[in-house]
């Protein structure tokens, strides 16, 4: 009994560190646009974010400079 215990148990470590180690990333950017026309002005290069970094670029607002918007495009 004690040594299925002792597996159930490092199977669920196993299982917990897992999930623990894996991180969300994408590949993000940011697209100006013009406000008028919708037409695509200007596209920034991409970078590689992940975990809090990739959140706080899905969620950060768009910029509205006059006739442009510059937004995050993450992929």
């Amino acid at each position: 009994m004690k040594k299925f215990t002792i597996i159930a148990l490092s199977i669920l470590l196993t299982a917990f560190i897992w999930t623990a180690c894996k991180k969300d990333c994408k590949n993000c950017k940011t697209v100006t646009t013009d406000n008028t026309t919708g037409a695509v002005q200007q596209t920034g290069s991409s970078s590689q974010y992940c975990d809090t970094q990739l959140d706080s670029k899905e969620n950060a607002e768009p910029v509205n400079d006059g006739s442009t918007t510059t937004k995050w495009v993450c992929e």
